[in-house]
């Protein structure tokens, strides 16, 4: 979920002394308690409980968590997954929220504003959560080998060996004119495996999941080249038949897979 979903102002400003509450994630269930000095900069986390929803939360001041220190941020994210995580595991199933998502209100205090919220999006809240129980986020990314990649495909192909043959009996300038030609008909072959294979992956993929999500590219390491990044919405009970299709493409030479999961589903709330 967006935190803009909430309709409620984020402390800011001349708001720096006003409470506030960071809010993590809404469960369902409307037990009252608290999960220990779990939090950011270890607050304590509790429930607030309304109509059939509760949201885990910790008091605040008002305003955003800001740090200059990249370490500082990393471990406030990381301890905010871990909140949404054990509520997760406890409640079987949450709607997380925007890391920094602070809650307060024009008139009255946050309590109210966000029980007033949980009130008002009941429906809406009970329907999301009904469509997730049951089912984990996987983030599923394929990448490739590109030199192991190039010499297969090179090896492979019928055009790029004549082409490298004939280059081998030119003269210098010409074979460099040859090269170029090469260099681009592999681009293309290895482009056109690379579209293939993606669209494999995401038809395989398709079949154990209810929802997939193409993610943004990020660079690979070693060079190996990434070729898709998904998210993947999977009902627990096909996780081992996700897990095994992922296998096979792994197998595959040049190619490797990265399984991240089972997580809460932070990309389909």
């Amino acid at each position: 979920m967006q935190s803009g979903e909430l309709e409620l102002r984020p402390g800011a400003g001349e708001a720096s002394q006003a409470r506030g509450l960071y809010v993590y994630c809404v469960a369902p269930g409307s037990e009252e308690t608290g999960l220990g000095p779990v939090g950011l900069d270890g607050r304590p986390v509790h429930t607030l409980a309304c109509e059939g929803l509760c949201a885990l939360v910790h008091d605040c001041s008002a305003q955003p968590y800001q740090s200059r220190d990249p370490e500082v941020v990393a471990a406030w994210v990381l301890a905010h997954h871990h909140v949404v995580e054990a509520a997760w595991k406890r409640w079987g199933t949450v709607l997380p929220l925007t890391f920094n998502t602070i809650i307060r209100a024009e008139q009255g205090d946050a309590e109210e504003a966000l029980t007033g919220w949980l009130k008002e999006q009941r429906e809406a809240l009970t329907v999301k959560l009904k469509a997730l129980a049951g089912k984990s986020e996987y983030a599923v990314q394929v990448f490739w080998d590109s030199a192991l990649v190039a010499k297969l495909v090179t090896e492979s192909c019928p055009e790029i060996r004549k082409l490298g043959q004939e280059m081998a009996s030119k003269p210098r300038g010409l074979a460099y004119m040859y090269g170029q030609q090469l260099e681009r008909l592999l681009a293309r072959e290895m482009e056109a495996l690379a579209t293939e294979r993606c669209q494999a992956v995401y038809g395989c993929l398709s079949r154990w999941t209810d929802n997939v999500r193409l993610e943004k590219l990020t660079r690979g390491e070693d060079g190996r080249r990434m070729l898709i990044n998904l998210s993947c919405l999977v009902p627990r009970e096909r996780c081992a038949a996700l897990k095994s299709e992922l296998d096979q493409v792994g197998n595959r030479a040049g190619y490797s897979v990265r399984l991240a999961g089972p997580l809460p589903p932070y990309s389909f709330c």
